[in-house]
């Protein structure tokens, strides 16, 4: 136990001064090294006793045909391309794809006489930013959400998708949201269409995209449009052995009901398998997240109207049909090669808290569970000692900080993790209580809850911590439960969302069975290692559970 000795005029002035603190200060306080010398109250501070261990989100075993899937659909991003996490072999090699629909951005369309196709290009930007621009609009770029090594090429291929996407689900007399899981590839492969695209050598690139023109005049190409980072593919090929595939599935059905509405052209044309091939590539590929909700397929065509010299000159959104991916969408990701089994043991905990985004793990946190020393030097339940000082004690903060294995963490760690509460599989308190928010850079969001990941001067990861004095006061206070709280890859802090775990039902008598994780988690590629809470572990790489209080001097 620390002991701090202040002196300030008053409890109500004490607790105005720590109002303002916590509301206007960013980093952790630390509450314990500032204050000194009061007559009538003495600061302290407690470490409490936690059990923490890893649960994966979905069993994982050697066999994927036996993996349970974590809910896919619903996501604003999705991945694409072939990982092995750096750090460790636990969590073997990730391959992922994509399943999407593809909706007009205009129904009952006409497309002249003898309309042909020019070309049809398929766009999903990257997460990037612009990190130099010139007077012409040639810009440089950053990825922002890939990992891996994008050196090395992966295969992928674009096929017609012939499996209907439902919106709701059928087993719920369509009352409810139809859910589509990671584990759901053979569903759709055993269902794709026609070949439309395929890339032996696939690597993402942070190169800005060009589109150039002949210029009539000149004769020369010029760019005519420019484009940030994206995945981009060609459709269409007219001398290739689908050469009339847009024509049959488009363009024939100029007039009909196909073409009149979104639920009609979806179980017309039930979408895309932008499928990643992991046979014959090396384990450390890369991963990219990209922004589907910006996605966009485009079939550029002409006909006689167009070509006809002496015809009205027609503009080129007349002879384009702009489709957008914002339909239902599915990410299928398959892990394998995985070596241990992730589940720790919830009585001791485990010495390496292993958290993987995706369809990986977390960490049950399980707060005064063991024993602490009372004033006597008497070993006594945690939680009972705690509760005894509810007219005793006035809290200030409390801190719990897990810190990163550096012995076994190569520096690739996530920059960002989130508690929620695993009874109600929402965030905890605090963070509701905390209003910093950012949109456009969600790393520096709800950092009074959740600091963002410290680093080194190796930029290796030192720690993470979280403030949770909101919830803790509230058993304190109110008398709240105890429950058990899930530590999890958190990719954009801003997303509460959650998705659903495959077939697990939810046990009233234990909030560790998961049903649903969080959505940020799902979309987070990346993994770490933290060092456990069992006594095995040093001190000062032990996860800490720590209240800072006051209370009146006797």
């Amino acid at each position: 136990m620390k002991k701090i000795k202040f002196s300030y005029k008053s409890l109500a002035f004490l607790g105005l001064l720590l109002a303002v603190s916590v509301s206007c200060e960013k980093d952790f306080t630390n509450i314990e090294s500032g204050l000194e010398g009061i007559k009538n109250f003495d600061g302290l501070s407690k470490k409490f006793p936690l059990v923490t261990y890893t649960k994966t989100t979905t069993p994982f075993t050697t066999n994927p045909d036996d993996l349970i899937g974590i809910q896919t659909n619903k996501l604003s991003s999705g991945f694409l391309g072939i990982y092995k996490d750096p750090n460790t072999d636990v969590f073997g090699k990730t391959t992922a794809s994509m399943v999407a629909q593809i909706v007009p951005n205009q129904f009952n369309p006409t497309f002249g006489t003898n309309p042909v196709v020019k070309s049809v290009i398929l766009n999903v930007p990257y997460f990037s930013t612009v990190l130099d621009s010139d007077t012409e609009g040639n810009s440089t770029y950053s990825l922002n959400s890939i990992v891996g090594d994008t050196t090395v090429a992966f295969k992928v291929a674009i096929y017609k998708n012939n499996y209907l996407l439902r919106d709701l689900d059928p087993s719920t007399n369509f009352e409810e949201p139809q859910a589509y899981y990671s584990n759901q590839a053979d569903l759709f492969y055993s269902q794709q269409g026609e070949l439309l695209f395929e890339d032996e050598a696939y690597k993402p690139s942070a190169q800005q995209i060009k589109i150039t023109e002949l210029n009539a005049e000149t004769g020369e190409a010029e760019v005519v449009e420019r484009i940030a980072p994206s995945f981009r593919a060609e459709l269409h090929d007219s001398t290739g052995a689908n050469s009339t595939f847009w024509n049959d599935a488009i363009f024939a059905f100029e007039g009909q009901p196909e073409l009149s509405n979104a639920n009609n052209f979806t179980n017309h044309f039930r979408g895309l398998i932008i499928k990643v091939d992991p046979d014959g590539v090396a384990p450390e590929g890369s991963l990219a997240l990209l922004d589907f909700s910006k996605a966009t397929l485009t079939l550029d065509y002409t006909n006689d109207e167009e070509n006809d010299p002496e015809a009205e000159e027609t503009t080129e959104d007349q002879t384009r049909l702009v489709f957008n991916l914002n339909g239902n969408r599915v990410n299928l990701l398959n892990t394998v090669d995985n070596t241990i089994d992730l589940n720790g043991n919830p009585t001791t905990g485990e010495d390496k808290l292993y958290l993987k985004g995706g369809d990986g793990a977390m960490v049950v946190v399980d707060l005064f569970n063991g024993l602490t020393e009372d004033e006597d030097g008497n070993l006594t339940p945690a939680l009972d000692y705690f509760k005894s000082k509810n007219d005793k004690w006035l809290i200030n903060e409390v801190n719990l900080t897990f810190y990163v294995n550096q012995n076994e963490v190569l520096g690739d760690e996530p920059d960002r993790v989130t508690l929620f509460n695993l009874k109600t599989n929402k965030p905890i308190i605090d963070y509701s209580l905390d209003g910093a928010i950012s949109t456009t850079s969600p790393i520096d969001s709800k950092t009074n809850f959740s600091q963002v990941l410290e680093r080194d001067s190796n930029g290796k990861g030192i720690k993470y911590r979280f403030r949770i004095t909101e919830y803790v006061n509230n058993i304190f206070l109110k008398d709240s439960t105890n429950v058990k709280l899930g530590l999890y890859i958190a990719s954009n802090i801003n997303n509460t969302n959650t998705s659903k775990i495959q077939g697990s039902v939810a046990d009233d008598e234990d909030e560790t069975v998961l049903t649903k994780i969080p959505s940020t988690s799902v979309l987070s590629p990346k993994g770490t290692i933290l060092h456990g809470s069992t006594s095995t572990v040093p001190e000062g790489q032990r996860a800490e559970f720590e209240i800072y209080y006051t209370k009146p001097k006797n």
